[in-house]
């Protein structure tokens, strides 16, 4: 599951990120209780849009709470992702954070949003200069 020979490929050639990165960052809200106390579907979810969006997994690490809750942050070679329950209020955190260029990660974020159905999502996009 994880790229580590995509990544050493990747240093090997000399990449050099684009001096904007992207930043994603959503509470996702209405999303039913059984999907957020779901670990493993959320996990395959997150995991599965970064497959599709081209993303490279490094490593990632997760924590469910008890009585309920979930954490998961997924380390990529482009930067990070994160998700964090709050089945109490039905509504989840997703953060994103991507070197590969303005606007990058938002398929990922479609897919994961598609796959989870919030009734609404409050939304905040923006493009970081790191050059």
């Amino acid at each position: 599951m994880f790229a580590w020979g995509k990544y050493i490929l990747w240093l090997m050639e000399g990449y050099q990120s684009p001096p904007l990165g992207n930043e994603i960052s959503c509470v996702m809200h209405g999303i039913d209780e059984e999907i957020l106390n779901n670990s493993l579907e959320l996990e395959n979810a997150l995991l599965g849009a970064l497959n599709e969006d081209g993303f490279t997994i490094l490593e990632k690490a997760s924590h469910k709470f008890n009585p309920k809750g979930f954490t998961l942050m997924v380390m990529l070679a482009e930067s990070h992702v994160s998700i964090h329950t709050y089945p109490e209020h039905n509504s989840l955190y997703f953060g994103l954070y991507s070197c590969r260029g303005e606007g990058d990660g938002m398929k990922t974020y479609k897919i994961f949003k598609n796959k989870i159905n919030p009734k609404s999502v409050d939304f905040i996009q923006r493009a970081i200069n790191v050059g």
